[in-house]
C-alpha cells in the first residue's frame, strides 16, 4: 500500500536515490530542500515517489514494477494527490523518470490519461574555463546574496527574490547557511537572478531568471559567470537542469564551461 513518509523517516529510501542522477531528488530526501516521499511499502521500500516542491513534480525512483504501485498509484493519486495540487492551483501532475522501463510503467498506469513526455537535459562541468562577456547593459550592478541584501529595503521588487528562494528552501535561513546566488541591480529594481536551488553535498543545481524585458541584455550572462567563479573558488560542482527547447539557457550553460552530461524524461497529464 502506498504511504507518505514522515521527513525523519526518508532515510528509509536513501539506498535508492543514492543511485539517482537527479540532484533535485536526493536534496529533498536528504532535508536539504523541501519535498514529500511516497514509498510502496511503509517498512521495505523498493520503490518511492519523490515531490519535489521546487519543481512542482514528481520522480520515481526503484523498482519500476513495484506491485504496489502498478496497482494504486492511479487511484492515490485521484483522492490524495490531486486535491493537493488543486489547493497550489497546479492543473497538471508532472512525472519524471530516468529511464524507459518506469516510462513504460507510467504509461500503463495511466493509460486512461492524455499522458504527453517530453526530454529534459542536464548540464554539468566539463571545461576549466567559462567564456567571459565583457557586454553587459549599462549601469546594472551585480551583487552577492547575502543576510544585508535579503533585508534590504532598496529594491522596488524585492518579492521577486524572495519568492524565488522561498520556493525552494524552507527559510532564507537555509539558503544562507547551504546555498549562495548573485543578483543583478538596475534603478534599484532586481532584474536577474542566478542562485543555488537544491544542494546535495558539493553539487549545486543552479536557478536562473532574467525580467523577461532585461533578457537578451547579457545581465543573465553577468549573474551566471559571478555564480559560476564562486563555485570555482568554493569547489562547487554546478548542475543546470533545462528543457532542451530553451535554446537560451542551453547556450548560456555552455558559454559557461558546461556540457551536456546526461537527459531524463519527463510525462505529464492534466488535472481534470
Amino acid at each position: 500500500m502506498i504511504t507518505e513518509l514522515d521527513k525523519q523517516e526518508f532515510y528509509k529510501v536513501q539506498p535508492i536515490t543514492d543511485q539517482c542522477r537527479n540532484l533535485e531528488v536526493r536534496a529533498v530526501v536528504n532535508g536539504m530542500n523541501p519535498g514529500s516521499v511516497y514509498v510502496d511499502h511503509g517498512t521495505d521500500v523498493t520503490a518511492a515517489m519523490i515531490w519535489i516542491q521546487g519543481q512542482s513534480g514528481f520522480h520515481m525512483v526503484g523498482d519500476p514494477k513495484s506491485e504496489s504501485f502498478l496497482t494504486h498509484l492511479e487511484t492515490y493519486m485521484i483522492n490524495e494527490i490531486e486535491p493537493r495540487l488543486k489547493k497550489l492551483n497546479i492543473d497538471a501532475v508532472e512525472i519524471s523518470v530516468e529511464n524507459d522501463r518506469w516510462a513504460e510503467t507510467l504509461q500503463t498506469i495511466f493509460k486512461k490519461r492524455s499522458l504527453l513526455n517530453d526530454n529534459q537535459y542536464v548540464f554539468e562541468m566539463t571545461d576549466n574555463e567559462a567564456k567571459q562577456s565583457s557586454n553587459h547593459m549599462q549601469n546594472t550592478m551585480i551583487h552577492r546574496i547575502d543576510r544585508d541584501l535579503l533585508e534590504s529595503r532598496g529594491f522596488e521588487n524585492k518579492s521577486f527574490l524572495e519568492q524565488k528562494i522561498a520556493r525552494f528552501w524552507e527559510s532564507k535561513e537555509d539558503f544562507l547557511q547551504h546555498g549562495f546566488g548573485y543578483i543583478a541591480e538596475h534603478n534599484h529594481n532586481v532584474i536577474s537572478v542566478c542562485f543555488s536551488a537544491f544542494v546535495d553535498g558539493h553539487t549545486h543545481a543552479v536557478d536562473i531568471e532574467t525580467l523577461v524585458e532585461y533578457r537578451n541584455k547579457h545581465v543573465g550572462t553577468a549573474v551566471a559567470e559571478a555564480y559560476i567563479e564562486e563555485c570555482k573558488r568554493k569547489g562547487v560542482d554546478p548542475y543546470w537542469d533545462c528543457m532542451p527547447e530553451n535554446v537560451g539557457s542551453v547556450r548560456l550553460a555552455k558559454k559557461m564551461g558546461l556540457s551536456l552530461s546526461f537527459d531524463y524524461r519527463i510525462l505529464w497529464y492534466n488535472i481534470t
